[in-house]
């Protein structure tokens, strides 16, 4: 599901940002311009998804890990070299 479905699912950008707590709804707005919400704002939507009785998963608004990123940051996190 893109994220602009997950949006219009759960109101609309103006009642999402509201709901979150947004003083603008322009943040939401970019969220949906830009097809990503950011990672530190992912379990808000999905508690207020669930709050809402609106069924989500996390894989629903989470990307896929790209390969080259995520080895790199996997190895950084592990304290690993990297290649």
């Amino acid at each position: 599901m893109s994220i602009r479905n997950v949006i219009s699912k759960l109101g609309g950008i103006t009642a999402v940002a509201r709901a979150l707590g947004h003083r603008n709804v322009t943040t939401v707005q970019g969220w949906w311009d830009r097809e990503l919400i950011p990672a530190r704002r992912q379990r808000d939507v999905l508690d207020l998804a669930a709050h809402m009785g609106v069924p989500l998963l996390p894989d629903e608004i989470i990307p896929p890990a790209s390969t080259a990123g995520s080895s790199l940051s996997t190895a950084s996190a592990l304290g690993g070299a990297t290649a």
